[in-house]
């Protein structure tokens, strides 16, 4: 009898956990990343075709109310093929899209800036990380390289002197450490992407891995001051994404969700609620943990 009733309270605590879980959006055409500027939800979508690397013109900005609800689901005036990670500086939505990093109005969602990155070689910008009100971290992942862009005129471009890394995927700068957190996505059979720690100091940036974890990683954001929310893809060819949860300070993790359908991650703070787009479902879910 008491294992029968210890099996009960253990699905019981399955179901409210997946509970936890709500599609605030659906039917959006592979959702990648996510912000919102505490008004609105802007999320990126790659297109109808998956394809990260592609110039094939059909990469859109949907704008969303708060609780989901599509208001324009091509809110860019301007052309897009693949768009991934977001970052908002003032009145500007950055957007990472291949090759180049484009700047739109948040009000009227007409181009204003771009950062023309593909003399660096690179097809895969992926994550933009905001340090100060005029410098932001752009990843290149297929390259193995951060770039440090400084928002001027005309824009400066620097890749940052550390050793290649393995995919650098997800960013998240620290103001409060000046720390950037790097997420690595490693695409092969056996992935080895990795959790790292740069840090600036007497003039040269330092790279230094956070924990053992190995793995497909991706979102990356901080929940709290010695806490970290990653994705990893596990693999490809099967549903198997999961979230961890890293303690910066012991530098160990935990799993505390799995098998679900998550490329980037926003933390919306205000409302104390993580929200995931799914890439392949082409849903937006609200996710939260205590």
């Amino acid at each position: 009898m008491k294992n029968y009733f210890a099996i009960i309270a253990m699905l019981l605590f399955s179901i409210a956990a997946h509970a936890q879980n709500t599609v605030i959006t659906s039917g959006l055409l592979h959702p990648e990343s996510i912000i919102t500027d505490g008004k609105f939800l802007y999320t990126t979508l790659i297109g109808k075709a998956l394809a990260p690397t592609v110039k094939d013109g059909d990469g859109a900005i949907s704008k969303l109310d708060l609780a989901g609800r599509p208001i324009d689901l091509n809110f860019n005036k301007a052309v897009l093929n693949a768009p991934k990670g977001t970052a908002i500086l003032g009145n500007i939505l950055y957007v990472a899209d291949v090759d180049r990093v484009v700047g739109f109005d948040l009000q009227s969602g007409e181009k204003v800036d771009e950062v023309d990155l593909s003399a660096q070689g690179t097809q895969f910008l992926n994550d933009l990380t905001l340090k100060g009100d005029s410098v932001f971290f752009v990843s290149a992942t297929d390259i193995g390289k951060i770039f440090k862009v400084t928002i001027a005129t005309p824009h400066r471009i620097e890749a940052l002197n550390i050793p290649k890394l393995i995919g650098p995927n997800g960013l998240l700068y620290d103001a409060k450490t000046d720390i950037l957190y790097v997420a690595g996505l490693d695409r092969s059979d056996n992935p080895m992407g990795e959790l790292g720690v740069i840090s600036y100091k007497g003039g040269h940036y330092t790279y230094s891995t956070l924990t053992d974890a190995r793995g497909m990683f991706d979102g990356i954001q901080m929940f709290d001051a010695n806490t970290l929310i990653v994705s990893d893809w596990v693999t490809l060819k099967e549903r198997k994404t999961r979230l961890l949860k890293i303690n910066i300070k012991e530098k160990t993790y935990i799993e505390i969700e799995k098998n679900i359908d998550a490329a980037d991650i926003l933390y919306d703070r205000k409302q104390k609620r993580f929200l995931l787009p799914a890439l392949r479902d082409g849903n937006i879910v609200e996710y939260k943990f205590k």
